[in-house]
């Protein structure tokens, strides 16, 4: 999975250089461990990941993190950057299993800390999306990564109308050099991002000319792009097939309108989507009615028969699966 984090320039003294720390080595162990037992064919997969998953959720448990660089680490529903880690295996495609699966992300975060707290307090699965013009935005996504969420990129495109999407955003027309220089100012203010989604783009997401270099730009840098869906005249699914990049679009807006009732009747809609599809991709916001919906949602979801997978899994699985996925139902957003 691919990762990019930035940090703050490095000391003008390097620190001098020690052995591992025990907590590397042990996990080094169990690592070397897993990757024998996987050598041999006869051994289950999901058993070792079992075993090598349970060793590591043990000591991260028993672990004393007294530095204050460290936050709590959790595990999600489905954790399979673990298996990947410890395997070598899931790096193209996650495991089979035919629990239906929902891929939830949630846009427009950095710009409220205190809600952002909140939604990085969502189970680890929950892929979260960070603005990019926010102050605080790296420094919270690097909490949300080290949290075990996803992380990526929300980034500003230019919608059909005068509504401003934010500094520096993606606008038709600008040169080429331009809209690549945008991009990396955008992905520079995120840490550990493995994909992109648009904020608004009801009008730039039309534009294949002005979609081509943005496109090309994130396929060189190994990232995926989900497209929010704000137009049904779209053409960021098109354009990602056409530079062999990983993409996708999302099902469900869980809460355009954000009353409760309202909320609770789109995560019905999404679990309806995901029965009938295998997977679904809805998208949220940080209000506190959908993130008191989600929390509460969340702690049933395998009793409800479903699993919570990060996004970027949800997507090699549709990219993977025949036939095509059917998108009855699908809707759009208000344009933005």
């Amino acid at each position: 999975m691919t990762k990019r984090r930035y940090i703050e320039d490095p000391l003008s003294d390097p620190p001098k250089r020690v052995g591992p720390g025990p907590l590397a080595l042990g996990f080094a162990l169990m690592f070397g461990v897993a990757l024998a037992l996987t050598a041999d064919s006869h051994v289950d997969p999901r058993s070792t990941y079992a075993q090598v998953t349970s060793s590591i959720s043990k000591t991260l448990r028993n672990w004393n993190f007294q530095s204050p660089n460290y936050v709590s680490l959790r595990n999600g529903d489905w954790p399979s950057q673990l298996f990947t880690l410890a395997t070598g295996r899931g790096a193209t495609a996650p495991m089979a299993d035919d629990t239906p699966a929902i891929a939830i992300v949630i846009d427009d975060l950095g710009i409220n800390a205190a809600r952002t707290a909140q939604a990085i307090g969502l189970p680890a699965n929950i892929t979260l999306s960070f603005l990019p013009y926010p102050l605080r935005s790296r420094e919270l996504s690097r909490r949300a990564h080290l949290a075990g969420h996803e992380v990526i990129v929300h980034l500003p495109m230019q919608p059909t109308g005068n509504e401003n999407p934010g500094e520096r955003a993606l606008r038709i027309g600008l040169p080429s050099d331009e809209l690549q220089q945008r991009l990396g100012w955008a992905l520079s203010r995120v840490s550990d991002y493995d994909g992109v989604n648009n904020h608004m783009g009801s009008r730039f997401t039309t534009s294949r000319a002005d979609l081509l270099p943005v496109m090309r730009e994130l396929k060189v840098r190994g990232l995926f792009f989900l497209d929010s869906r704000t137009t049904n005249k779209t053409q960021v699914e098109k354009v990602a097939q056409e530079v062999g990049m990983l993409s996708g679009r999302r099902d469900v807006f869980i809460d355009d309108e954000q009353s409760a009732s309202a909320i609770a009747r789109q995560i019905q809609l999404m679990e309806d989507m995901a029965r009938k599809n295998g997977n679904v991709i809805a998208i949220g916001h940080p209000y506190p009615e959908t993130l008191k919906a989600l929390m509460t949602w969340s702690k049933t979801i395998k009793e409800r028969g479903f699993r919570l997978a990060p996004l970027r899994e949800v997507l090699i699985l549709r990219e993977s699966s025949t036939p095509a996925l059917v998108t009855a139902g699908l809707s759009f957003g208000p344009s933005r």
